[in-house]
């Protein structure tokens, strides 16, 4: 998987698992057909991780830490476009469990939608951003600058996450501070 996903030929899949030409082709169309069944894969592993009664930052955490078992090709497929046809079905899903997890606070001001796309938007340049060139970074600290960045800003403006009456307050003393120590030593280049 060292070249560019379009570069990726069924023959130098097939070599590198160890699998037969013909047995790829009996469980698989195409290389991304293979690509949206492993990433709805490693969705349903996120979903598994979310519980309602984590905090934000546990549950960022949640998200990062399967993230970071399968950055490989998951830094691959998050520099495809997002209308490629191996990408469709997966931002499909994730916008319709973001709109299923929030309410608007305020339609006329901020409507849902538009909330929606800017936490699916940011969050998913984040970890782009994280596979591609922050892996300086443990998920620990992703977590909470997703939690800070864009979950925590996001609901204090535009969105309000189903049930909150229920949940949690949003200071919660269980998401750990980050300081100045937690960033990275800088590159000697």
């Amino acid at each position: 998987m060292e070249t560019g996903y379009d570069r990726i030929s069924i023959r130098a899949l097939t070599k590198r698992a160890d699998i037969g030409y013909a047995t790829f082709y009996r469980h698989y169309n195409s290389k991304d057909e293979l690509l949206t069944s492993y990433l709805g894969a490693v969705l349903q592993e996120v979903q598994n991780e979310l519980k309602a009664e984590k905090s934000r930052y546990e549950q960022s955490l949640a998200i990062f830490s399967v993230l970071d078992k399968y950055k490989g090709v998951l830094a691959i497929a998050l520099n495809l476009p997002r209308e490629h046809r191996a990408m469709m079905p997966l931002w499909q899903k994730v916008y319709a469990l973001v709109t299923d997890h929030y309410l608007a606070r305020d339609e006329m001001v901020i409507p849902l939608e538009v909330s929606v796309n800017h936490i699916i938007q940011s969050v998913s340049e984040l970890i782009r951003w994280w596979l591609t060139d922050g892996q300086a970074y443990s998920p620990e600290q992703m977590a909470r600058m997703q939690t800070e960045l864009i979950i925590s800003a996001t609901e204090q403006v535009a969105v309000v996450p189903r049930g909150a009456a229920h949940r949690e307050n949003p200071t919660s003393q269980r998401e750990p501070a980050l300081d100045a120590t937690d960033a990275p030593a800088p590159s000697s280049s």
